[in-house]
């Protein structure tokens, strides 16, 4: 049964006292204390993440031990051992365990990666964070778990001791997000390796649309605030990304939409408006164009599917 209400529950990170942008680190809910050298315990996280909910922030879900599933936006990941998983803002996920869980959960604000790796890869450059090549869970050796592992140790000491150095906390995850960017490569298909790297137009694009989705509908308006014809635009989507402007902006809505539909109790002309479609109508049949199904009869089918 997919818990719903009257929105999907969304968290962000609590505000620090001072100017810098914020970090937490958390153990998994059902975890067990196995350091004991720490003075402060890690605490575990307050989130339940056992229900569907998203963030207003980035998180790393470093996995050492634990079985079960990682439900990511309708895709159903299986948990066996060591892995990192990666979210962005505004995915919906929930875990499910079925057995006790070990490793680390780390939230972050994308100001704080900037703020302390300035010259560091953007975020939606890298490939577990890019939206339309979306790698979201990259498994780990023993070697490579070891590896992680003692960074996060040091960033968890770090962490909890009152006088920490928080642009060392930063550079730590910094080193983390590249060496998984590296591991990263090895999944890629050869035919796909001379495609790997977006241009910066493509990546600022997919930047746009992520935080401007629900208000800006038009290609016309990202390339104004792009500086490049609408053409143009279009034809370096289409080239690097696999679909035009106009259908990447379209679905990154109809995937909101779907969210929306499977996880909350708001009606279709609810969700119309939620997204900034003045005509439910047109939301309707443009929904059942790219789906195939009316927004409740896709509501019905997905609630009624078995997510793990």
């Amino acid at each position: 049964m997919i818990p719903v209400s009257d929105a999907i529950p969304i968290h962000s990170l609590p505000k620090t006292p001072s100017q810098v942008p914020a970090l937490k680190i958390f153990r998994f809910k059902n975890s067990i204390e196995i350091n004991r050298e720490l003075a402060i315990p890690l605490p575990i996280t307050p989130l339940p993440t056992d229900t569907p909910h998203r963030h207003t922030y980035y998180e790393i879900l470093f996995v050492e031990e634990g079985q079960g599933f990682h439900e990511i936006d309708f895709h159903s990941y299986a948990v066996q051992g060591a892995g990192v998983h990666f979210l962005t803002p505004g995915q919906v996920h929930l875990l499910t365990f079925s057995s006790s869980f070990q490793g680390f959960i780390v939230a972050f604000s994308e100001d704080f990666y900037t703020f302390y790796n300035p010259v560091g890869q953007p975020l939606s450059q890298l490939p577990f964070f890019q939206p339309a090549r979306r790698q979201p869970i990259i498994t780990l050796s023993e070697t490579e778990k070891r590896y992680f592992h003692n960074i996060l140790e040091n960033m968890v000491s770090d962490h909890l001791n009152e006088d920490a150095d928080q642009a060392l906390i930063g550079k730590y995850l910094g080193v983390f997000l590249q060496k998984c960017a590296l591991l990263s490569q090895r999944n890629v298909q050869p035919e796909d390796a001379g495609t790997q790297t977006l241009p910066e137009l493509v990546g600022r694009f997919q930047e746009l649309v992520e935080k401007n989705f629900r208000q800006m509908h038009e290609v016309q308006q990202y390339a104004n605030a792009l500086s490049v014809s609408p053409d143009y635009l279009s034809k370096i989507t289409k080239k690097y990304l696999g679909t035009p402007s106009q259908e990447y902006i379209l679905d990154k809505l109809l995937l909101e939409a779907k969210r929306l539909l499977v996880f909350t109790s708001l009606s279709s002309k609810e969700i119309a408006y939620h997204i900034h479609l003045d005509d439910p109508s047109y939301f309707s049949r443009i929904f059942k164009k790219k789906t195939g199904l009316t927004p409740n009869e896709y509501r019905d089918q997905v609630r009624k599917s078995t997510i793990h």
